[in-house]
């Protein structure tokens, strides 16, 4: 017995180590840098969804996706799903094309069986009523640069280890600042029944506080997926906790709510809901704890693995 412990703990060792070493050279804090910077820009104007600026981040984000390896889906513009959204212009409707990003990695084993990750790109826009002298855009660095970026760095590590059964989809939303109106669309569009989980990640880019490096797990039943995700960090038990705000209901809050039909829904974040850049001008990207992002990005990376198979 002994020495069958013995050869276990060796192998479990060595599995990790090969694990960690792969994953360091894969998901790195510069590659992070580079997405939020790019998104979190004044250029961006606050990326509000139908607006110039917007489809300048969605070709951003498209130019990462085919960078990491993604491949596009059928029935899309390479890269692009395109859905209406109106506007009120001088008391007249206009419509605009709104733009999902949307990049996939095919299943080994059951490639009609989907697993969806996803983060929103869009955010609030310009604050039209700030003087000249103010700051007057919106950049979201932390909502939502920072989930973006750590679903760049997903697609990436997923296809350099190349085992997914499951067909594995990213989706960068817009639209989840105005009422989650692109994972709406996308799910009036789909066979939910062929969703095996969807797992969302919004605002991940500063912990909770000093103490609380954390992240959060929302989910109708909480506590098998804490379980499930810690194991698979080994040795740092604990990062993934249950929900600290259940009065702010959080769950129904970000673009995984779309997906009434899916059982495993998956809410994971990092921050407070009462953060004191949240939808405020100076949520910008030197508020972006970036080794703390790049904590909870490999340690997202390595958990969700238990949802490739």
């Amino acid at each position: 017995m002994k020495t069958t412990l013995s050869i276990f703990y060796i192998l479990l060792c060595f599995t990790s180590t090969s694990q960690s070493t792969l994953i360091d050279s894969i998901i790195t804090k510069a590659s992070l840098e580079y997405t939020v910077s790019a998104l979190a820009n004044d250029s961006m104007k606050g990326r509000f969804t139908g607006m110039p600026e917007t489809i300048k981040a969605a070709n951003f984000i498209a130019s990462r996706f085919e960078t990491a390896g993604l491949k596009t889906l059928a029935g899309n513009d390479k890269f692009f799903s395109y859905y209406p959204l109106k506007f009120l212009v001088d008391d007249k409707i206009e419509l605009v094309d709104a733009i999902n990003v949307i990049g996939a990695i095919r299943g080994m084993g059951s490639p009609d069986t989907v697993v969806i990750f996803c983060a929103h790109y869009d955010h609030k826009g310009v604050n039209r009523a700030a003087f000249r002298s103010q700051d007057s855009v919106f950049n979201g660095a932390n909502d939502n640069a920072s989930g973006v970026a750590l679903l760049i760095e997903l697609a990436q590590y997923y296809v350099a280890i190349k085992n997914n059964r499951y067909t594995l989809v990213f989706i960068a939303f817009s639209g989840e600042e105005l009422g989650l109106l692109g994972s709406a669309y996308t799910v009036s569009n789909m066979d939910q029944s062929y969703v095996h989980a969807v797992i969302n990640f919004d605002m991940v880019g500063r912990p909770i506080d000093k103490w609380t490096k954390q992240c959060m797990v929302v989910a109708e039943e909480p506590k098998p997926v804490i379980k499930k995700l810690n194991a698979r960090i080994y040795p740092q038990k604990g990062f993934f906790m249950d929900d600290n705000y259940p009065e702010q209901n959080l769950f129904r809050r970000s673009d995984h709510y779309s997906f009434n039909k899916v059982k495993n829904k998956i809410f994971l974040t990092t921050s407070s809901p009462y953060d004191i850049y949240y939808h405020t001008v100076k949520d910008e990207f030197n508020t972006i704890d970036f080794d703390f992002l790049l904590l909870a990005t490999k340690n997202i990376a390595l958990g969700c693995e238990i949802y490739l198979h």
